[in-house]
């Protein structure tokens, strides 16, 4: 499978437009994510961002499987090993670097990832 192009939020129905602020990098933990979601009527636009460090990855939160959010609940989308991005509903793990699944139903495909920039202490869209 091909990695899907990259995405930009504001060719999303939903999606803030290029500059928005995602959210303050002092708001993620070191090595945890932060689930972002916007809504235009009944649009809606779901990321997420993992952090590992002063390194950000920022992904559609959709499992390429079943089209699902990877989370249950809250911020965590880590393997219990923190190893992996973890897709709670079916098992499959992902590549934190690269998103590409390495286990599971998806074994081959690739999380989207969100175009983005680091700036002036925040995640800002591109």
């Amino acid at each position: 499978m091909r990695k899907p192009k990259l995405l930009y939020l504001e060719e999303t129905i939903a999606g803030p437009s290029a500059g928005t602020l995602l959210v303050k990098t002092a708001d993620i933990p070191v090595h945890g994510g932060k689930d972002l979601l916007f809504k235009d009527g009944d649009h809606q636009t779901n990321i997420f961002v993992q952090r590992n460090g002063n390194i950000f990855h920022v992904y559609e939160n959709r499992c390429p499987h079943a089209g699902t959010p990877l989370n249950m609940f809250g911020d965590n989308f880590l393997s219990l090993d923190k190893a992996y991005i973890l897709c709670r509903t079916h098992g499959a793990l992902f590549d934190k670097k690269s998103g590409k699944c390495v286990g599971g139903p998806c074994k081959g495909d690739y999380l989207r990832a969100v175009a983005f920039e680091v700036r002036d202490g925040g995640l800002y869209s591109l």
